[in-house]
């Protein structure tokens, strides 16, 4: 028992390690595209004002490729605390902590403008994560999903300021550390379809760049 607490513990160390790494190496990846796709026409970085109730925490840049049309690309790290319990009467439910990062590339078909007015998004969802607990002992601690969100939302520009609001759905597919899974006593429900929905603030320095060249 001491050889396997050991064991699990190097295991988890060690993913904790990566999760760490692979995280850092994509906010730096997104900060370096953000930074060199900001500083020309039409890109907006954003940051997730509604994440942070729920553990996560957002950084995403969007930009137009075409008229009436923009991609985007999100990555939310998350923290917090989640409470597993499992059907099978020999396991205990744990309070655990969730770290990791959820990934989602997205696709904008705008009404008017590109970056601004109402706007339908179809966006992919991936995600992993790591379970950690001090007064339990996780065999399997990884958590995964993978889905897709439909959302409709509103984009109001205010100078290089930007608000963006959107609702709709997501449909995920969870795969959590048998035979645990997560107490989900309100919404969202463990895996399949759920309501989903947020507010989040951009800046467009390309507003200033402009502004800088007609002075």
């Amino acid at each position: 028992m001491a050889l396997a607490t050991r064991t699990h513990l190097a295991r988890s160390g060690h993913m904790k390690i990566i999760l760490n790494q692979l995280t850092l190496a994509l906010v730096l990846a997104l900060c370096m595209f953000g930074s060199n796709a900001a500083a020309q026409r039409a890109s907006i970085l954003k940051f997730s004002l509604s994440d942070p109730i729920s553990g996560r925490y957002g950084l995403g840049l969007e930009k137009r490729i075409a008229k009436g049309l923009s991609v985007a690309v999100e990555m939310d790290c998350l923290s917090r605390e989640v409470f597993l319990e499992s059907d099978h009467p020999w396991y205990e439910p744990l309070t655990v902590r969730k770290e990791g990062y959820v990934f989602e590339p997205q696709v904008r078909l705008y009404r008017g403008d590109v970056l601004s007015g109402t706007y339908a998004s179809l966006s992919g969802v991936f995600g992993f994560a790591e379970y950690t607990t001090e007064t339990g002992f996780i065999d399997n601690d990884d958590w995964s999903s993978v889905g897709a969100s439909l959302h409709m939302g509103h984009q109001l520009r205010l100078g290089s300021v930007v608000l963006d609001g959107y609702a709709g759905c997501t449909w995920a597919k969870d795969v959590y550390p048998g035979p645990y899974f997560e107490s989900t006593v309100l919404f969202p429900p463990p895996s399949g379809l759920r309501f989903s929905g947020g507010l989040r603030l951009g800046l467009c320095p390309s507003f200033w760049k402009r502004r800088k060249a007609e002075d």
